[in-house]
């Protein structure tokens, strides 16, 4: 126990030898000669910190994915209920824009507006007939010179007469037959 007792202070007085110093002063040098080195670990350091942080944002994003409850495959089918798929594409990137839910942005008012002047012009196009060739040659509208051609004498005078282009010549009173038959 004496020996504990007896304990030998350092000397705070005791100078560094040289070949320490000079080895302090040469890597001091280095440092200062090669900056692309220190330069280097940085990016390195910088690197692997950026693919720590890819790596936990993507273990979130795989735990917040698989964590959709049966009330929110309800919620989702429930505000997708009546759309067409133009419908559910426009509102699907509304909610990867915005990331607010897809009840919300059906309710908003900018959605209903673009809604309905969609419906409108679908149902435009719709109402919209498109010409078809089915028609057959009996059902198609036949021309004015058609359906003169295939008449009679009397049909053509009807024809022309329901287009306004003839008039039925009126009996005259003071006209005289002369060529009559029993003449005496």
């Amino acid at each position: 126990m004496e020996n504990e007792e007896t304990v030998v202070q350092p000397q705070v007085d005791q100078e560094t030898t040289p070949e320490k110093v000079e080895e302090s002063v040469e890597t001091k040098e280095e440092t200062k000669v090669d900056p692309n080195v220190e330069a280097l670990r940085q990016v390195t350091a910088r690197a692997k910190r950026a693919e720590a942080e890819k790596r936990a944002l993507e273990a979130q994003i795989k735990a917040s994915k698989s964590t959709l409850d049966v009330e929110d495959y309800i919620d989702i089918s429930a505000s997708l209920d009546g759309l067409d798929q133009r419908e559910k594409e426009k509102l699907a990137s509304e909610h990867k824009m915005s990331g607010k839910p897809l009840k919300d942005i059906r309710e908003s008012e900018d959605f209903q507006l673009w809604d309905s002047a969609y419906r409108q012009k679908v149902e435009k196009e719709r109402l919209a007939l498109k010409p078809t060739g089915t028609q057959t040659e009996s059902d198609r509208p036949q021309s004015l010179a058609d359906k003169l051609a295939n008449a009679s004498q009397a049909d053509k005078e009807k024809i022309l007469a329901e287009a306004g282009l003839y008039k039925s010549p009126r009996p005259r009173l003071d006209k005289v037959n002369i060529g009559a038959p029993g003449i005496r």
